[in-house]
């Protein structure tokens, strides 16, 4: 694949035929670089992914938290969204753009899968960093209604009509209860803050590195659009308003990307800096004493894991 992409780079600069006006042909090209920066970073790091992988017990995580339905539906969506819907778009906008600047070939399909392979392929890494911020996501979430559920409870245990109903004796072993589940959440947290942060460092470059090319192709595309308005206008050149219509959709489809990229981060920033502020929820004035280790530990640990 590598020595593919090389020669087709080198014939097309070797005999002119790269145009800096072809917008989706540079994006393409752009993401054979990010292939091959791919390649050259991943192929020294795959045992430690694969040893990384292995010692992440992902499932008995999960099956241990009460994941709402909601949560676990907006996951697939984001999911859906990104590795099969995406792709999709891009592949019948691919196929328009190339059966009508290439009507007079034959082999417009065969041009359209040598155009889409190297986006495929260079999505890989991202769509695993996406999925890591994907499930780190769902886990916090998951963390933070368990613990939003401890705390009206052990608000209410404090509350001068509870304290009055229920014995000293109750209490405390409720509390202490309530700090065993605590202490539960706070090792989940911890353990995905922690793998999650270092699941994301094997993937962080190509991530940065494709966003940059999303960008100067998005950047590349709107120039070029002004060029044929401008052209159109100026020197009454011909403009294809079918062809500008397929480049806006193929376009669209990397900005959609970065949105999604953007939106899941912040939406695990929020999660994560949510934990902190139902901490501080906690009335610990008439806590038992443990309760109080308990909870004063978990804020110390959301404080120092910089997220």
């Amino acid at each position: 694949f590598a020595l593919f992409c090389i020669w087709n780079i080198f014939n097309g600069i070797s005999t002119g035929q790269i145009n800096l006006r072809d917008t989706i042909g540079i994006y393409c090209y752009m993401n054979v670089c990010v292939c091959l920066f791919n390649y050259v970073t991943q192929w020294e790091k795959t045992l430690q992914i694969i040893r990384f992988q292995n010692s992440v017990p992902l499932s008995k995580v999960l099956d241990s938290l009460d994941i709402s339905a909601m949560i676990v539906w907006r996951a697939f969506i984001y999911g859906l969204l990104k590795i099969v819907f995406c792709p999709l778009i891009t592949y019948i906008t691919l196929i328009l753009y190339h059966r009508r600047s290439l009507s007079e070939s034959q082999w417009t399909s065969v041009t359209t899968t040598k155009t889409m392979l190297p986006l495929i392929v260079s999505n890989q890494i991202n769509n695993c960093f996406f999925g890591g911020l994907v499930l780190a996501n769902l886990i916090f979430a998951a963390v933070n209604r368990k613990l939003h559920g401890i705390v009206k409870e052990a608000n209410m245990l404090q509350s001068p009509v509870q304290m009055n109903l229920h014995k000293p004796y109750y209490r405390m072993r409720r509390f202490c209860e309530l700090a065993d589940l605590l202490d539960e959440l706070a090792r989940k947290y911890g353990f995905t803050a922690s793998r999650s942060k270092n699941y994301l460092r094997f993937t962080d470059w190509s991530m940065v590195l494709s966003m940059l090319m999303n960008l100067l192709g998005i950047t590349m595309g709107c120039y070029n659009q002004y060029l044929a308005i401008a052209d159109h206008y100026i020197n009454e050149e011909p403009f294809d308003l079918f062809l500008a219509i397929v480049l806006v959709v193929f376009l669209a489809v990397p900005f959609l990307e970065l949105v999604m990229v953007a939106r899941i981060s912040n939406q695990t920033l929020v999660e994560t800096r949510r934990t902190g502020e139902l901490l501080q929820r906690f009335d610990l004035q008439h806590a038992d004493a443990r309760f109080k280790q308990v909870v004063n530990a978990f804020w110390l640990q959301v404080v120092t894991i910089n997220y």
